[in-house]
């Protein structure tokens, strides 16, 4: 089912190289119609930094830029095909070139990458700060299960494959980004050992104390960013949303606070708009020029 940002943001927060055209600098007035075409759809997985990436975006669309926004919550294999087929225009969380190489090449024919929205994630095997563990070669010989989200993520393809690289007898659990976290935080109330598959940027590395096992061999991709993807007709059909989404970058700081923000809210719509408010400054310059004449007010 299709929800608008305004009655889907709250349901969003209960569950919880490639190519030239992503820099383009050169930016053409849209005619008429292409301007009256604003209605767009992106598709989100229940992923934190996704979560917080598509509901910040959603609400500048709509509340900035006149946009009416539907949103679909779904897998990642889903947000790539979804956007293939047009059944969806964009996908802000895009892990390439690695973590998500298999569902981009899929469908690299229908689809393209518009701009980067963070630079080096990482992601890895992550344990509490008082962990024995040290590198990912210290679980050899142990049988800790390694607590994993949902099957699809790329995050779980690394793991698989650095549970068969350093030989390891580990389990991978499958789960989700709220099972994983939520045993994380109960492991550490306990002092437990815990191993998770983990990513940064994400609020876990800003709640408590926790680190990433060392990986001496780099089995997990360091040499990548977070992209917004799009169908390559959307792109041509919006070309303010596609424009927006090229100029949307954050740095640590920003995201680190946006991702804190949209958890800790007790209204969902309220952390956002608290966090377009203490960065008003970049948002503005996000939406520059591409607001329909009613909405130029700023």
């Amino acid at each position: 089912m299709k929800r608008t940002i305004s009655n889907m943001i709250s349901l969003m927060l209960s569950g919880i190289v490639i190519s030239g055209i992503m820099v383009s600098c050169n930016y053409t007035k849209p005619s008429q119609e292409e301007e009256d075409k604003r209605v767009v759809k992106l598709n989100y997985t229940d992923w934190t930094e996704s979560v917080a990436i598509t509901m910040m975006a959603a609400t500048v669309l709509e509340e900035k830029m006149g946009y009416e926004v539907e949103l679909k919550l779904t897998d990642v294999e889903s947000a790539y095909q979804e956007v293939a087929g047009q059944q969806a225009d964009f996908f802000p969380d895009a892990w390439l070139p690695h973590t998500q190489r298999q569902y981009f090449e899929k469908h690299k024919n229908e689809i393209d990458t518009i701009g980067i929205v963070f630079q080096s994630p990482k992601t890895g095997l992550v344990v509490p700060d008082y962990s024995k563990y040290v590198s990912i070669t210290d679980l050899t010989g142990d049988t800790i299960p390694i607590v994993g989200i949902d099957a699809g993520a790329g995050i779980m393809t690394s793991t698989d494959r650095a549970i068969k690289h350093y030989k390891l007898n580990n389990r991978l659990l499958t789960g989700s980004d709220d099972q994983m976290t939520f045993q994380m935080t109960d492991s550490i109330k306990r002092r437990r050992e815990i191993v998770v598959t983990g990513w940064e940027p994400h609020w876990i590395f800003s709640r408590h104390d926790v680190r990433f096992l060392e990986d001496p061999d780099n089995i997990f991709p360091t040499d990548e960013h977070i992209y917004v993807v799009g169908n390559k007709k959307s792109i041509e059909e919006h070309p303010h949303a596609a424009e927006f989404f090229r100029r949307m970058k954050l740095t640590d700081k920003q995201f680190n606070s946006l991702i804190d923000q949209v958890k800790m809210a007790t209204d969902p719509v309220n952390g956002i708009h608290q966090w377009m408010e203490k960065n008003k400054f970049i948002v503005n310059k996000w939406v520059k020029d591409l607001q329909p004449e009613r909405l130029k007010v700023m």
